[in-house]
């Protein structure tokens, strides 16, 4: 028999019961959460015993000194997860707005950009702005793409995708992917390296999620060359660290092969022509304010400038 629809009104959650609830999934005990929310362990008990009756659910199981949460309990914790996370954005969003106004500029920058160009542009951008601080947050273009749809950074330079027509930006100028190597390796003394010298080198690839992987991916099958890889990596700025250790060689986007350490290198044009195309990416409402717009200028010329060297 269906039970009968309750048409009593549901009254809010109670904020502090949530918190209590994830306290103790992340800490495993009463005890615990009690210290992670500053209250005593009697207090989190109360608070988790209301939330359970308020929600009809059983959240935890008990055998002997140990909490195990429920199959209900770890439902709801993904629940309760998201719930957080939202809250949380608004904090950062919060933070954002707060610090904006008192002289912050919050700058987002995919890695290869935030070891290479970023700190001279910084540099260029105090001598016009003394008084503003700078805060810079390195991560993907994914990630960076949804903190400037939530409000967390004033800018950001990275690759848009081709679906997002809710961002305001600008394309930047366009970089092609070289080959880095050892100075002593077979193919330093070549003009240029083409996908099918790849075939049997020890390689350093890119992360699954990377847009250049995917190019080079598309090439290494079209050639039908086998590099031999050696090793994953996630940011291509990393990859120079383990080209310098003879790990392998590598194809990464000209920024970089600007950065730290690559001056021990040789760097070569690859063929095919792999392009980076990036665009810096502005927050909604204001979001192009005078520091805003003063600090891509300065990134833009940098960019244009490297790119210009590179067809030489």
């Amino acid at each position: 028999m269906k039970k009968p629809f309750d048409a009593t009104p549901q009254r809010p959650l109670n904020f502090r019961q949530l918190e209590a609830f994830r306290a103790v999934m992340l800490s495993g005990s009463m005890t615990r959460a009690g210290q992670l929310m500053s209250i005593s362990q009697p207090a989190v008990t109360r608070l988790i015993r209301d939330l359970e009756h308020e929600l009809r659910l059983s959240l935890f199981h008990r055998h002997g000194s140990q909490l195990v949460p429920s199959d209900e309990g770890q439902q709801l914790h993904r629940e309760v997860e998201r719930h957080f996370s939202g809250a949380e954005r608004i904090r950062e969003a919060a933070r954002a707005i707060r610090e904006s106004n008192a002289g912050y500029l919050h700058v987002g920058a995919m890695p290869n950009l935030a070891v290479s160009c970023l700190p001279q542009a910084v540099g260029l951008f105090r001598q016009a702005y003394p008084e503003v601080v700078v805060s810079v947050h390195p991560d993907n273009s994914l990630a960076l793409v949804e903190m400037i749809a939530h409000g967390q950074l004033d800018l950001a330079f990275g690759v848009l995708p081709a679906d997002r027509h809710d961002i305001d930006h600008d394309p930047c100028p366009v970089t092609h992917a070289v080959c880095v190597m050892p100075a002593s390796h077979r193919l330093a003394s070549r003009k240029q390296v083409t996908v099918a010298d790849l075939d049997g080198e020890d390689f350093i690839s890119l992360g699954l999620r990377s847009v250049l992987r995917m190019q080079i991916n598309a090439a290494l099958l079209a050639s039908g060359a086998r590099p031999r890889v050696r090793l994953e990596i996630v940011h291509s700025p990393t990859v120079i660290s383990y080209v310098r250790q003879g790990v392998g060689i590598s194809v990464v986007d000209l920024f970089a092969a600007r950065g730290p350490g690559c001056e021990e290198l040789v760097v070569k044009p690859f063929v095919p022509r792999i392009s980076l195309n990036f665009s810096v990416l502005y927050r909604d409402n204001g979001g192009r304010s005078a520091s805003a717009l003063a600090f891509s200028r300065i990134l833009f010329d940098i960019a244009a400038e490297i790119a210009r060297t590179q067809g030489a």
